[in-house]
């Protein structure tokens, strides 16, 4: 019988095999580190059923602990050790928590690849999240070994129609020897803005890429923008393959008065706001400081997407859209670091407004529907503003309500990968009723204020004022109940103790003695509201449960 030859497969399990050699010893080293627990204790305190067997027959058959911890396991001791530990041994802004789901989802494809090869795309993306990975670590060799696997399995193929850049050749990377590209001539809207000429303008992706600097080790990068995280850009390119009604914003860009001409179409060349064409004397001279993360995409998705092949017509299409372009004539980098940080600051969105629109996300599925159909949160839950007044009827805003149900499902400290989302986003009608049993069965069995609200013995006029009596209708008490629930589930299916443990608790305000927030830590005495920190959130679940297993006991 013939063997199916599945390269991807080989090359993605080699990876694999040279991250959990690098990572075992990484998180046996890190958990040394924690306090009055030995490494194999703490490993126990956090693995469940067959992942707890296996470790304790791995340790039976005389492996040491590093050598009996997994690629499966790796992900739920960072996440329960991430502050103690492993947030202070990762390089600084790393992804790591969501990182470790990606690669342990890889390893369960590895494994079970099917008839079939595995993905080429899903290879290639997973190579780079786990040689990321590696470099987080500061495993450079490993990062490097994975490179080079990516590399091999997908050797990039020379398109010798674009213009060779300085990272194709190295030696004449300096200001000094590089050859002045051509000028680039577009029609172009100029006007003022903060006391200096723009120009809005659109290039299509092709020109854009041979154009605009693409390396954020070049200083016209570096200097003018934030440090570029890879798996920021890495999310961009896949969000531009995967999707045909792909959207990104506006490029901002800066660029030296005497780079730039311009010449008006109408009658009067000296208005401030006129159409015209723009003529870029050389485009080495323009400076990206808002769109860095777009733009290496922009590079990469050309780069995967070969002129020949499978993917050849997504090529042309992407190639052939457009982007806008702001183009700010400013020559000082401090300026347009200012102006980078100034748009940052003007331009956010409201979590609640983020919630409500960006339905990629099942976990703004289910709040908008748990909004709608639970008998707690229907009628009590603000939608127009990201928290909820002391005034108001409402008792949570619907992006806090998002992330109670994101922490009933996977804990406080919890993160949902892409790829798990997608899980979450198949089967949204089983997340909405798990979902409704902690809303309408848990939440009014665990306090009276809830009970109250559903059977219309409090109405929700009433409720500004029952906030100075209770600490239930703050919204970082609900997300604390939902990690609660969470930890409680991942042991027992029965919930009824821990509902009628936080039942007969206090959550009066304002006492110093016997009122349950206090004593776990989470209010401060003669406090009114809970600290949302994630640290102190997150040990106050930890009493909480033990209190309710002891009174259980």
């Amino acid at each position: 019988m013939a063997t199916i030859d599945r390269p991807n497969t080989k090359a993605l399990t080699a990876a694999l095999d040279i991250y959990r050699d690098a990572m075992r010893p990484f998180i046996v080293r890190c958990l040394k580190r924690v306090p009055g627990m030995k490494v194999e204790e703490a490993i126990k305190q956090v693995l469940r059923d067959q992942q707890l067997s296996r470790f304790e027959q791995n340790l039976r058959e005389g492996r040491k602990v590093e050598e009996a911890i997994d690629i499966n396991d790796f992900q739920w001791l960072v996440r329960q050790y991430w502050r103690e530990v492993f947030s202070d041994a990762v390089k600084p802004g790393s992804n790591a928590m969501s990182t470790l789901f990606l690669i342990s989802d890889a390893r369960n494809q590895a494994l079970h690849p099917g008839s079939q090869d595995l993905d080429p795309e899903f290879v290639r993306a997973h190579l780079y999240i786990i040689a990321e990975a590696l470099g987080d670590i500061n495993a450079m060799e490993e990062n490097r070994s994975v490179e080079s696997i990516r590399d091999e399995l997908f050797s990039p193929i020379e398109d010798t129609d674009r213009t060779q850049t300085s990272e194709d050749s190295p030696a004449d990377s300096s200001d000094e020897n590089e050859v002045a590209m051509e000028p680039l001539v577009t029609p172009a809207h100029r006007f003022r803005q903060g006391g200096r000429d723009v120009y809005a303008f659109s290039l299509d992706i092709e020109t854009l890429d041979n154009v605009l600097p693409d390396r954020v080790e070049d200083r016209v990068v570096k200097d003018a923008n934030r440090q570029l995280t890879p798996s920021h850009a890495k999310e961009i390119q896949r969000y531009l393959i995967e999707r045909n009604n792909w959207l990104l914003g506006t490029l901002m860009l800066g660029i030296s008065p005497d780079a730039v001409d311009f010449h008006s179409y109408v009658a009067n060349p000296d208005s401030d706001d006129t159409v015209g064409e723009l003529r870029i004397n050389d485009p080495r001279a323009l400076k990206i400081f808002d769109g860095q993360h777009r733009r290496r995409a922009i590079k990469d998705v050309l780069t995967e997407l070969r002129p020949y092949g499978t993917h050849a017509d997504k090529r042309v299409s992407l190639t052939e859209a457009s982007l806008p372009i702001m183009l700010y004539v400013e020559g000082s980098i401090d300026a347009l670091r200012q102006m980078f940080a100034d748009a940052a600051q003007t331009r956010s969105i409201e979590r609640n407004t983020l919630t409500r629109f960006d339905q990629r996300d099942a976990f703004n599925h289910a709040a908008l529907w748990i909004a709608e159909n639970s008998d707690l949160f229907a009628g009590r839950t603000e939608m127009e503003r990201p928290s909820v007044a002391r005034s108001s009827h409402n008792i949570i805003a619907i992006n806090q309500l998002a992330a109670s149900l994101k922490t009933l499902e996977v804990g406080y400290q919890g993160r949902v990968s892409k790829d798990r989302n997608s899980v979450y986003m198949l089967d949204l009608e089983s997340l909405y009723e798990r979902c409704l049993t902690w809303a309408d069965d848990f939440m009014p069995t665990a306090r009276a204020e809830y009970n109250d609200l559903m059977a219309g013995e409090v109405d929700n006029s009433e409720i500004p004022q029952e906030r100075t009596k209770t600490m239930a209708y703050n919204a970082t008490v609900i997300r604390i109940l939902a990690g609660c629930y969470y930890e409680w589930l991942k042991e027992s299916a029965d919930w009824t103790p821990l509902a009628e443990f936080i039942r007969n608790a206090s959550l009066e305000p304002g006492r110093k003695e016997g009122t349950l927030l206090i004593q776990a830590g989470v209010v401060a005495p003669g406090g009114i509201s809970p600290a949302a920190q994630l640290g102190v959130a997150t040990r106050a679940i930890e009493y909480i449960v033990q209190q309710a297993k002891a009174s259980v006991d």
